[in-house]
Protein backbone atom coordinates (compact mmCIF):
# COMPACT_ATOMS: atom_id res chain seq x y z
CA UNK A 1 0.00 0.00 0.00
CA UNK A 2 3.06 2.38 0.46
CA UNK A 3 4.34 1.78 -2.99
CA UNK A 4 0.69 2.71 -4.44
CA UNK A 5 0.69 5.57 -2.12
CA UNK A 6 4.33 6.58 -3.01
CA UNK A 7 3.14 6.20 -6.84
CA UNK A 8 0.01 8.10 -6.23
CA UNK A 9 2.17 11.24 -5.52
CA UNK A 10 4.05 11.05 -8.27
CA UNK A 11 4.31 13.99 -10.48
CA UNK A 12 2.23 12.80 -14.10
CA UNK A 13 3.89 12.59 -17.10
CA UNK A 14 2.40 11.97 -20.55
CA UNK A 15 2.68 7.84 -20.85
CA UNK A 16 6.19 6.92 -22.75
CA UNK A 17 8.19 4.00 -23.42
CA UNK A 18 10.40 3.15 -20.55
CA UNK A 19 14.02 4.79 -21.14
CA UNK A 20 17.05 2.65 -22.34
CA UNK A 21 19.44 1.62 -19.76
CA UNK A 22 22.77 -0.25 -20.69
CA UNK A 23 22.90 -2.01 -17.14
CA UNK A 24 22.66 -6.19 -17.89
CA UNK A 25 20.41 -5.77 -15.25
CA UNK A 26 17.84 -3.65 -17.79
CA UNK A 27 18.43 -5.80 -20.52
CA UNK A 28 16.75 -8.88 -18.49
CA UNK A 29 13.71 -5.81 -18.06
CA UNK A 30 13.52 -4.88 -21.32
CA UNK A 31 13.28 -8.32 -23.25
CA UNK A 32 10.79 -8.83 -20.09
CA UNK A 33 9.14 -5.53 -21.57
CA UNK A 34 8.78 -6.74 -25.06
CA UNK A 35 7.81 -10.44 -24.22
CA UNK A 36 5.06 -8.63 -21.70
CA UNK A 37 4.00 -6.10 -24.57
CA UNK A 38 2.77 -8.53 -26.92
CA UNK A 39 0.51 -9.44 -24.21
CA UNK A 40 -2.89 -8.10 -23.65
CA UNK A 41 -3.34 -6.38 -19.98
CA UNK A 42 -3.35 -9.34 -17.21
CA UNK A 43 -5.74 -6.92 -15.05
CA UNK A 44 -6.58 -3.43 -15.61
CA UNK A 45 -8.80 -1.79 -13.17
CA UNK A 46 -9.33 0.98 -10.37
CA UNK A 47 -7.92 1.22 -6.74
CA UNK A 48 -8.70 3.49 -4.24
CA UNK A 49 -6.37 3.29 -0.98
CA UNK A 50 -7.41 4.50 2.53
CA UNK A 51 -4.95 4.65 5.56
CA UNK A 52 -6.09 5.82 8.83
CA UNK A 53 -3.37 8.51 9.77
CA UNK A 54 -3.90 11.82 11.61
CA UNK A 55 -5.15 13.25 8.73
CA UNK A 56 -6.82 10.33 7.31
CA UNK A 57 -4.46 9.89 3.34
CA UNK A 58 -6.98 8.60 0.96
CA UNK A 59 -5.85 8.08 -2.56
CA UNK A 60 -7.88 6.79 -6.16
CA UNK A 61 -6.47 5.54 -9.50
CA UNK A 62 -6.70 3.47 -12.33
CA UNK A 63 -3.73 0.52 -13.30
CA UNK A 64 -2.86 -2.12 -15.59
CA UNK A 65 -1.24 -5.10 -14.87
CA UNK A 66 0.62 -7.22 -17.38
CA UNK A 67 2.60 -10.34 -16.38
CA UNK A 68 2.15 -11.26 -12.58
CA UNK A 69 4.51 -13.21 -9.89
CA UNK A 70 7.29 -13.20 -10.35
CA UNK A 71 7.54 -10.79 -13.43
CA UNK A 72 5.65 -8.18 -14.58
CA UNK A 73 4.74 -4.66 -15.09
CA UNK A 74 2.33 -2.41 -13.30
CA UNK A 75 1.51 0.91 -14.72
CA UNK A 76 -0.35 3.69 -12.40
CA UNK A 77 -2.73 6.15 -13.76
CA UNK A 78 -4.04 9.52 -11.55
CA UNK A 79 -7.40 10.46 -12.28
CA UNK A 80 -6.95 11.47 -15.51
CA UNK A 81 -5.73 8.76 -17.25
CA UNK A 82 -2.45 10.42 -17.61
CA UNK A 83 0.42 7.86 -16.57
CA UNK A 84 2.50 8.52 -13.50
CA UNK A 85 4.61 5.73 -12.75
CA UNK A 86 5.69 2.19 -14.06
CA UNK A 87 7.24 -0.57 -12.18
CA UNK A 88 8.81 -3.76 -14.24
CA UNK A 89 10.44 -6.72 -12.50
CA UNK A 90 11.60 -9.83 -12.58
CA UNK A 91 13.13 -12.66 -10.21
CA UNK A 92 16.64 -10.86 -10.64
CA UNK A 93 15.38 -7.28 -10.71
CA UNK A 94 13.11 -4.59 -10.30
CA UNK A 95 12.81 -0.89 -11.81
CA UNK A 96 10.61 2.19 -11.11
CA UNK A 97 10.32 4.75 -13.94
CA UNK A 98 8.48 8.23 -13.14
CA UNK A 99 8.67 10.44 -15.72
CA UNK A 100 12.46 10.42 -16.92
CA UNK A 101 13.87 9.56 -13.58
CA UNK A 102 14.45 5.47 -13.16
CA UNK A 103 15.21 3.55 -10.50
CA UNK A 104 16.65 0.45 -10.10
CA UNK A 105 16.63 -2.46 -7.26
CA UNK A 106 17.29 -5.87 -6.92
CA UNK A 107 14.14 -6.92 -6.92
CA UNK A 108 10.53 -5.60 -6.32
CA UNK A 109 10.39 -6.11 -2.40
CA UNK A 110 13.21 -3.94 -2.30
CA UNK A 111 11.68 -1.41 -4.58
CA UNK A 112 8.81 -1.13 -2.19
CA UNK A 113 10.98 -1.01 0.73
CA UNK A 114 13.12 2.02 -0.71
CA UNK A 115 10.28 3.41 -2.07
CA UNK A 116 8.02 3.20 1.19
CA UNK A 117 10.06 3.03 4.00
CA UNK A 118 8.29 -0.35 5.15
CA UNK A 119 7.69 -4.18 4.25
CA UNK A 120 4.92 -5.33 1.99
CA UNK A 121 4.14 -8.44 0.66
CA UNK A 122 4.68 -7.76 -2.65
CA UNK A 123 3.67 -11.40 -4.26
CA UNK A 124 0.54 -11.15 -3.09
CA UNK A 125 0.37 -6.76 -3.71
CA UNK A 126 0.94 -8.70 -7.19
CA UNK A 127 -1.55 -11.51 -6.83
CA UNK A 128 -4.19 -9.06 -5.40
CA UNK A 129 -3.83 -6.67 -8.43
CA UNK A 130 -4.10 -9.66 -10.95
CA UNK A 131 -7.21 -10.68 -9.16
CA UNK A 132 -5.96 -13.65 -7.01
CA UNK A 133 -7.37 -13.09 -3.34
CA UNK A 134 -3.95 -14.40 -1.60
CA UNK A 135 -3.90 -14.40 2.17
CA UNK A 136 -0.76 -12.49 3.99
CA UNK A 137 -0.06 -11.95 7.16
CA UNK A 138 -1.38 -9.11 8.69
CA UNK A 139 -4.53 -8.48 6.28
CA UNK A 140 -8.18 -9.25 5.89
CA UNK A 141 -8.66 -10.64 2.30
CA UNK A 142 -12.69 -9.97 1.57
CA UNK A 143 -13.99 -11.91 -1.92
CA UNK A 144 -17.20 -10.89 -0.52
CA UNK A 145 -18.03 -8.46 -3.39
CA UNK A 146 -16.23 -10.83 -5.89
CA UNK A 147 -19.18 -10.82 -7.55
CA UNK A 148 -19.09 -7.65 -8.55
CA UNK A 149 -15.37 -8.07 -9.99
CA UNK A 150 -14.43 -6.01 -6.52
CA UNK A 151 -12.01 -7.07 -3.97
CA UNK A 152 -11.25 -5.55 -0.18
CA UNK A 153 -7.84 -5.74 1.57
CA UNK A 154 -7.82 -4.39 4.99
CA UNK A 155 -4.36 -3.99 6.79
CA UNK A 156 -4.69 -4.78 10.68
CA UNK A 157 -1.29 -5.17 11.53
CA UNK A 158 0.44 -3.11 11.55
CA UNK A 159 -0.90 -0.06 12.41
CA UNK A 160 -2.45 1.92 10.35
CA UNK A 161 -5.07 0.46 9.39
CA UNK A 162 -5.06 0.53 5.77
CA UNK A 163 -7.70 -0.76 3.11
CA UNK A 164 -7.53 -1.12 -0.40
CA UNK A 165 -10.24 -1.90 -2.62
CA UNK A 166 -9.43 -2.86 -6.19
CA UNK A 167 -12.48 -2.82 -8.89
CA UNK A 168 -11.52 -4.88 -11.94
CA UNK A 169 -12.63 -3.90 -15.31
CA UNK A 170 -14.99 -6.86 -16.61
Amino acid sequence: MGLALSLLTACTAPTQKPLSVTSPAASSLEAADSSAASKTPYRAGRFALVIDTEPQQSFLSTFDLTGGWPEGVLTIYNPLGMQMARVEWTPQTARLLQGKQVRQFENLEKLIFQTTGTQLPAAALVDWLSGKPTPAEGWNVDVSEWHLNRLVLERVQPAPRTVLRIAFES
